[in-house]
């Protein structure tokens, strides 16, 4: 079997916020018919660089066409010479690059393909599944206005509806506000809510974390992430010194994985398969493994291509510790699938048909087709700014 073919395709989605995320749909076809899909996600976070269709679509093919999908690591071997600052180094926030998305989007369309061929799901070719399911929380980006407040404790009146009752918050704008929100969902919510984490966004100094931290830990909660400037480990051993829960990092790359092991600056990695894909993201699974770091499966908000791979990796490691942040079929109003990946509460289930498990649908590709970036809307997320 050779790759014969990359069919790219811009897409625009709706988050349930209203703000909107732009991705790339890779379509990998093959001379024997068979089609793998993968999904470079969210690339808002690129505005002012964000890459060009085309030239990526080419790029891809130079690295791919005549390949056999099965001969992956090969694969990677080949875009290591191309695609730099993504799994070797790269940084810690966020914690992939252009080359790093790109990377994972041909590894899951090629683990697709490979599945697809060998009539086996995806999480057979990492190990095997360990479990049936993954848990999962639920972001909430932090309040910035009046509107905010009501707004965040209307969603998580909505999820808890539905039996999503894990929430993580990104904090640090406001922290006077912060405090006031978190009080909020505690008077309504009560022990019925879990907060997993607040999410300091490498965006503070650690000795400000700190003094958040003490101001917020009234709430509860089982771990704070990213809690100094990127790349400032001492910063974050001094706060995991000082702490009572765990203290979580984006692990985006053997170098960085290294460098955190010995400042002694993380209990959790926080591993995305956004940082090079499925093949080289079991490899940072396997260093926390042997060191004794928890792990737990991150995020940049995938739609179901991208959290069918993230959930794969998640039913084929051994342990997962802590609950995943990949819930980006909830987040998002609109899919490319026929059948969106399927969540029961606060569990992300392992779906069971070959290769990633999901079919592409493509009228919802070419409806959702859109330029990557348009520079009059507000970006999403942390970066979201309340009217």
């Amino acid at each position: 079997m050779k790759i014969s073919r990359i069919t790219l395709t811009p897409i625009q989605t709706h988050r349930r916020t209203g703000s909107i995320s732009s991705h790339l749909i890779l379509q990998m076809h093959t001379d024997e018919g068979i089609t793998g899909l993968g999904e470079i996600s969210d690339l808002d976070c690129y505005r002012m660089y964000m890459p060009d269709v085309e030239a990526v679509r080419v790029g891809i093919e130079k690295i791919v066409l005549g390949r056999d999908p099965f001969a992956i690591q090969s694969m990677h071997n080949e875009m290591e010479k191309y695609l730099h600052n993504y799994f070797a180094s790269a940084p810690s926030y966020p914690p992939f690059t252009p080359a790093s998305q790109i990377a994972a989007g041909i590894d899951m369309a090629c683990f697709d393909v490979v599945g697809k061929a060998l009539n086996t799901p995806v999480y057979n070719l990492l190990g095997g599944k360990c479990r049936d399911a993954m848990e999962i929380c639920y972001p909430l980006f932090q309040v910035k206005a009046e509107a905010d407040y009501e707004r965040n404790l209307g969603y998580i009146e909505e999820l808890t509806a539905k039996g999503i009752t894990r929430f993580r918050y990104y904090v640090g704008v406001d922290f006077a506000k912060d405090e006031k929100f978190l009080g909020a969902v505690r008077d309504r919510f009560g022990d019925r809510v879990i907060l997993k984490a607040l999410d300091f966004q490498a965006r503070h100094y650690w000795k400000d974390t700190l003094r958040a931290y003490e101001r917020l830990k009234q709430f509860g909660f089982e771990l704070i992430e990213s809690p100094s400037w990127r790349e400032d480990f001492e910063g974050m051993a001094e706060i995991r010194r000082r702490v009572e829960v765990d203290v979580a990092e984006h692990c985006s790359s053997a170098a960085q994985a290294m460098q955190l092991l010995r400042a002694g600056a993380v209990d959790v990695f926080n591993i995305t398969v956004n940082s090079g894909g499925l093949l080289q993201v079991k490899k940072l699974m396997a260093l926390a493994e042997l060191a004794g770091i928890r792990v737990l499966i991150g995020t940049t908000q995938e739609l179901s291509i991208g959290s069918a791979a993230h959930v794969h990796l998640g039913a084929s490691v051994p342990e997962l510790h802590v609950a995943s942040d990949t819930v980006g079929p909830l987040l998002y109003v609109e899919d490319v699938v026929k059948e969106r990946v399927r969540f029961e509460g606060n569990r992300l289930i392992v779906p069971d048909g070959p290769g990633l498990g999901v079919e592409l649908d493509e009228d919802a590709l070419e409806t959702l087709r859109a330029p990557l970036v348009e520079w009059d809307r507000a970006a999403h997320g942390a970066g979201y700014v309340s009217d």
